[in-house]
This record gives C-alpha cells, sequence and structure tokens, in this order.
C-alpha cells in the first residue's frame, strides 16, 4: 500500500542552459548597437537643437544691431528748418481763417437777431417831432441817425431808448446834433464809434 504520491514529475523539473559563448556575444552586440543607435540619435538631435539656437541667437543679434542703427538714425535726424516754418505758417493761417470764419457768423447771428428787436424797440418809441433817417449795425454796435425839431426832444427820446431791451445795459458813446445848411436840426449817436459829421456842420 503506497502512502506517499509524487506529483512532482520530472519533465517539471528545472533544465540546466549553459550560456554558451556565441550566444553572450550576440546578446552584447545587439546591446552595444542599439546603444549606439540610440547614442548617434540623442547627438543628432542635440547638434540640431544647438545649431538652430545658435541661428536664432545670430537673427537675435543682428535684430539688436539693426533696432541701434534705427534708434541712432532717428536721435540723429534733423527736421528741415523751411519745412518747419511751412508748416508753423500754414497752421498759422489755418487758425487766422478759422477765427475769422467764426468772428463772421457770430457777427451775422447777432445782426439777424438784433435787426428786428432794435426795429421793435425804435417804433415803440417814436415821438412826433422826432423822425430817423439812417441806421446802421456794425456787430454789435448800432449807429442811428435822424432830425427833430426840437432839440430838447432828443435827450428824452435817448433815455427812453436805453430802457429798451435792446440798448438795456449800453451806453451810447458818442452823441452828436448839427445843423444842416437849411438849418434843419439833426443828430446822430452810436452804441460805438461813429463816423465823421460832414463838412460844414457842427455841434450844437
Amino acid at each position: 500500500m503506497k502512502n506517499m504520491v509524487n506529483l512532482y514529475h520530472p519533465e517539471f523539473h528545472p533544465k540546466l542552459q549553459l550560456l554558451t559563448l556565441t550566444s553572450v556575444i550576440a546578446t552584447w552586440t545587439l546591446a552595444l548597437l542599439v546603444g549606439s543607435l540610440l547614442y548617434f540619435n540623442m547627438a543628432y538631435k542635440q547638434q540640431n537643437l544647438q545649431s538652430e539656437m545658435a541661428n536664432i541667437e545670430q537673427t537675435k543679434q543682428q535684430q539688436q544691431i539693426l533696432l541701434k542703427q534705427l534708434q541712432l538714425a532717428i536721435d540723429n535726424q534733423n527736421m528741415d528748418p523751411a519745412l518747419l516754418k511751412q508748416i508753423e505758417e500754414n497752421q498759422q493761417t489755418i487758425n487766422f481763417k478759422k477765427l475769422v470764419l467764426d468772428n463772421l457768423s457770430v457777427q451775422e447771428s447777432l445782426k439777424s437777431n438784433s435787426f428786428s428787436k432794435l426795429m421793435l424797440d425804435l417804433a415803440t418809441y417814436n415821438p412826433r417831432d422826432l423822425w430817423l433817417t439812417h441806421i446802421s449795425l456794425y456787430g454789435v454796435n448800432v449807429l442811428i441817425e435822424g432830425a427833430a425839431d426840437d432839440s430838447s426832444i432828443i435827450p428824452k427820446w435817448v433815455s427812453l431808448l436805453g430802457q429798451t431791451d435792446y440798448f438795456r445795459g449800453q451806453e451810447f458813446s458818442d452823441t452828436r446834433l448839427y445843423r444842416d445848411t437849411e438849418q434843419q436840426l439833426n443828430f446822430m449817436i452810436s452804441t460805438g464809434k461813429v463816423l465823421p459829421i460832414q463838412n460844414g456842420s457842427y455841434n450844437e
């Protein structure tokens, strides 16, 4: 009767395999070949990378040199005095024309708005013994010429005009009375500089 069963069959036993010189040389040769290929591949990539970096550095230096040259050229560039003078004259001409245009626009607006008010105020205060012969507007200034039967009417009329909307706040800078060749009493009043009186007339 058997008490033990041998399950470790001889075919499962490890077999001794001896390395031969040929297999060792082949293995080392293969490893050396693979290592050489990897080394040369890495060396090639490193060389290309260094070459690319050198090209980039050279390009950078060239651009820096060009930038310095351009900056130096800008710093040393001198404007033509004649051109600067012409530009300044043109700018002054433009400014002057703009100023004239603005003044003309303002004066035109003042004339159109002021003339109607002036005529209304003159029509409101119109004494029987006083009549007007000429009205001139010079911007905001006005020159009024007329005649009267009595010289005492004129100061009263001027005082009334000073209370109107058009003349309120203004002063009559020039008032003149004179008689013409027919001894007719004439007057000129102005809120600005007036025209000279004709020859042969005199102040009264």
